[in-house]
């Protein structure tokens, strides 16, 4: 069987804890717009050994545990912005500050605010 993200978001779901039906199509969790879905993939959970159903309640078992262990943990890709980049972005070019002649004249020169003239504050 082809564990597709459905069948492993419903094994770590039951990691957690026991739960019914019910809790998976009244959506108790964040699960988006696919609870009619659950019944079919706990199915197939259980026809494969990693789910069981005992009454109304469905339970993970040894096996389903041990899948969640060997599912290996999804690295986050560089995101590449429609194809133009090749290599991440370490943002070096902005810590030269390489401002143009003239663009901090502004300081010089008080604000007002109401009837108070303002100097701007001077970093340290």
């Amino acid at each position: 069987m082809e564990m597709k993200q459905q069948h492993y978001a419903i094994l770590k779901r039951l990691h957690h804890g026991a739960s019914s039906l019910k809790r998976f199509t009244d959506k108790d969790a964040e699960v988006g717009n696919q609870g009619f879905h659950y019944l079919r993939y706990l199915n197939d959970l259980q026809n494969f050994g990693y789910a069981l159903e005992i009454g109304d309640v469905w339970h993970i078992t040894g096996f389903g545990v041990a899948k969640l262990a060997e599912q290996k943990p999804r690295v986050a890709k560089d995101r590449v912005a429609a194809g133009t980049t090749t290599e991440t972005y370490d943002g070096a070019d902005l810590k030269h500050g390489g401002n143009r002649v003239g663009a901090s004249d502004f300081l010089k020169y008080p604000s007002k605010f109401g009837d108070n003239l303002t100097f701007p504050r001077t970093s340290v």
